[in-house]
């Protein structure tokens, strides 16, 4: 793969880029975007599950999966029909990152946010055992 050509703005913006993807990134990209798709459904049978902070955090991998995978998918479907200006190279690029920042964001939450606020929550409960309980 020759990376020289992520910095040559004719390649990336070529509006009718030659051919669609290579075989085994045509399959790997379709895997990855229908995956985004079921995570997301799994996602959403969590969220009627759980409740709390992890309501939240299943919430932002349902939003990642179906945006991930519709957009995607969009943008393939672009890149195999040769749609003028929207099957450039750039937009797919693009959005891959966006969706690996994203997702690391998710992580991010999910390593640092989500143990504070159970720690937080788990102090609340403590100093709640004490007070005493109001009558109905």
């Amino acid at each position: 793969m020759d990376l020289t050509k992520l910095i040559d703005l004719s390649y990336l913006f070529n509006r009718f880029p030659p051919g669609g993807f290579s075989w085994p990134f045509r399959v790997f990209l379709l895997f990855l975007f229908f995956y985004c798709i079921i995570l997301a459904v799994k996602a959403g049978k969590n969220i009627k599950i759980t409740s709390g902070n992890f309501k939240k955090l299943w919430y932002k991998v349902q939003l990642w999966g179906w945006t991930t995978g519709f957009i995607g998918l969009l943008l393939f479907f672009f890149r195999e029909v040769r749609a003028i200006y929207l099957s450039s190279r750039i937009w797919m690029f693009i959005w891959i990152l966006v969706t690996i920042i994203w997702g690391l964001s998710i992580i991010k939450y999910l390593k640092k946010e989500l143990p504070k606020k159970e720690e937080i929550k788990e102090k609340q409960e403590a100093f709640n055992k004490w007070l005493p309980k109001q009558k109905k």
